[in-house]
Order: structure tokens, then C-alpha cells, then sequence
């Protein structure tokens, strides 16, 4: 497997983890007040994690970012 597939495959494995974490504290959840800041920026920082990856791979397929992406 090479790195861009192996990138990819963790991209989506943050996805599925940010999904699994959304899911566990819904607004309805007797400790949704107490974890909500925390979980969201949980929740940031897997997003931003996987826009990281994503521009990554562009680079190595010599698509690289531009500043206007």
C-alpha cells in the first residue's frame, strides 16, 4: 500500500471517529452541558486533522494548495 492509500484510509478512519463521537453526547444527554465544549473542539481538531491529510495527499499526486483552495 502506498502512503497516499494509507492516508486516505486514515482520513476516513477520522471521519468514522468524528462521527462515533457526535454521536455519543447528543443534546439530550444528561452530560451533554458539561462536555459540549470539549467534544466540539474534539470534533475541530478531527475535521481540521483531516483537511490536513487531504491537502497532503494533493501534494503528493502534485496537485499541491494554492493559497485561493
Amino acid at each position: 500500500m502506498d502512503e497516499i492509500s494509507q492516508l486516505e484510509d486514515i482520513q476516513q478512519e477520522l471521519k468514522a471517529i468524528g462521527e462515533k463521537l457526535g454521536n455519543l453526547f447528543l443534546n439530550d444527554h444528561p452530560n451533554f452541558d458539561d462536555v459540549f465544549e470539549d467534544m466540539g473542539e474534539a470534533g475541530y481538531y478531527i475535521e481540521e486533522a483531516g483537511y490536513r491529510l487531504k491537502a497532503t495527499i494533493k501534494t503528493l499526486q502534485g496537485k499541491g494548495e494554492t493559497e485561493q483552495e
